[in-house]
């Protein structure tokens, strides 16, 4: 039970009170607020009838209560479960029963006919917002109430929890199959955060632009690195391209981290005007391969560099991120991070050497305990000796620069005994003017096994054809890698941080 966050911010609140921690809207809330409103937290929840098991849930959007509760719970050592409120609705009764979520922080936007059973099942609910509490039955509390008559004295004594539970359960996506919860501690994202700061420089003056989710393990990072080194969160709900550059001019921030689908659509937003986004120092762009074209786009748009990153939920998250300091290597995503072992292994397990193409192992203090009450899969992505499968294809070149060469392992595309990396394809096409976004996929095929389906969507005001797409890869691709078939698309299926779902396209 680290304490780790809890000790920097009342650091931070005593040297500087009242730096802005968080803005979030027309509110802002300086460190020494927020020390205060944890504080509060933590004790109320001294207040409720917990048990040795139990966990608190949190199912909110990009906003200051959600930081508020997760710091109050890692003061209290009360494990924490993020909801992705983007899952159906199944999904978010199977993790509440999986993980065994028995109090609830929730936002008065989730709370509709349809979800009013879903929210009386919890023992304790604190509600944030305007809502109508009485149809949610007993154990129900207003935030703001739930903070105010609180003893922060109480805040001290710690939860008494079972032996082997984790300080949070971050569950994946399940975009495949049920979602599986990461366990994961305070201290292994405290050695994440020092390990990523030395290669990205994030100070107390900086105010970081959070438009990803703080559910998400690279929008949980950011915030706990910026709150590490006492800077300013700016959060926004949504990634609204227009929402993000505003922001960026009204509140001059330094900083912007997000995935690559969303630079894309930003560097439209900004080639048109109205927006200064001059005082941004750096990007950061992780959660997807990041294309070469765009890279340069963003770039040219913004006149910074985009620090390019690579990590995993079930590693806490960051394995690799280029430096400040040497800024973007297109097509790399940057040297591995302090404390952190990578290997790169064939088929057999055998390790490869340097620039050969194969699965990435990770080792280190921030890599997962395990899945959640999932012992066979956990045996399955972690060896005996402690080594991470991710799952991704990459290779290491001499100076230990990480490259995500051919992306997933699963979406390899195998056409007539031919290896094709979907990336490839995708990386060539991001170079076609009138091409917005683009996924490659296999789809089934009885004589060639599978056959290559590409999904673009395309610029506006542009067209582009089949033939003319086919023959813009014939010329900038190897002859094998020509897709079979081109799907035109108003907008790829993507996860609540801007991931495409290639299931779905595979099956439109």
């Amino acid at each position: 039970m680290a304490l780790e966050f809890y000790n920097l911010i009342k650091t931070h609140a005593e040297n500087t009170p009242d730096h802005p921690a968080i803005i979030d809207g027309e509110v802002t809330l300086t460190y020494g607020q927020l020390l205060e409103q944890a504080q509060r937290f933590a004790g109320g929840l001294s207040d409720l009838k917990l048990n040795p098991q139990s966990k608190l849930g949190l199912l909110c959007l990009n906003q200051k209560e959600y930081l508020v509760a997760l710091m109050g719970a890692f003061l209290k050592g009360l494990p924490v479960v993020p909801y992705n409120f983007l899952l159906t609705p199944e999904d978010m009764v199977y993790i509440t029963r999986d993980a065994g979520i028995d109090t609830v922080v929730v936002d008065s936007a989730f709370i509709k006919p349809e979800t009013i059973l879903f929210i009386q099942s919890f023992k304790n609910k604190i509600v944030v917002g305007p809502a109508e509490t009485k149809e949610l039955g007993d154990g129900t509390q207003i935030y703001e109430n739930f903070l105010n008559n609180r003893d922060r004295s109480k805040a001290s004594s710690r939860h008494e929890r079972s032996d082997g539970l984790p300080d949070m359960i971050l569950y994946t996506s399940g975009t495949t199959a049920k979602p599986k919860g990461v366990m994961l501690d305070e201290s292994q994202f405290a050695a994440n955060c020092r390990d990523s700061l030395v290669h990205i420089p994030i100070t107390s003056a900086d105010k970081i632009i959070v438009a990803l989710p703080l559910f998400h393990s690279f929008g949980n990072i950011m915030a706990l690195i910026v709150f590490m080194k006492g800077g300013t969160l700016i959060l926004l709900k949504q990634f609204a391209p227009k929402s993000i550059l505003q922001n960026i001019t009204d509140h001059k921030a330094t900083i912007l981290p997000l995935v690559p689908t969303i630079y894309s659509f930003l560097v439209d937003l900004n080639a048109r005007g109205g927006y200064d986004a001059s005082s941004l120092k750096y990007c950061i762009s992780g959660g997807a391969a990041l294309p070469r074209a765009l890279l340069k786009k963003v770039e040219d748009s913004l006149k910074v560099s985009v620090i390019e990153g690579y990590g995993l939920s079930e590693t806490s998250p960051v394995i690799a991120v280029n430096t400040f300091k040497d800024g973007s290597f297109p097509g790399s995503v940057g040297p591995i991070v302090p404390n952190v072992e990578v290997k790169i292994i064939d088929e057999s397990g055998k390790e490869q050497s340097t620039g050969e193409v194969g699965e990435i192992l990770v080792r280190g203090k921030t890599v997962m305990r395990g899945y959640w009450n999932r012992p066979e899969e956990t045996a399955e992505t972690l060896t005996p000796d402690g080594w991470l499968k991710t799952g991704d294809l990459g290779h290491i070149d001499e100076k230990n620069r990480l490259f995500i060469s051919a992306g997933r392992i699963k979406d390899l595309i195998i056409r007539a005994g031919e290896n094709i990396s979907p990336l490839a394809i995708e990386n060539a096409l991001m170079n076609h003017p009138a091409i917005a976004e683009v996924a490659a996929v296999g789809v089934p095929d009885e004589r060639a096994g599978e056959r290559v389906k590409v999904c673009v969507v395309l610029r506006q005001e542009t067209t582009a054809t089949e033939s003319e797409l086919k023959k813009f890869c014939r010329e900038n691709l190897p002859a094998f890698m020509t897709p079979d078939t081109f799907q035109f698309m108003e907008a790829l299926p993507k996860t609540a941080t801007g991931k495409i779902l290639k299931t779905e396209l595979k099956n439109s």
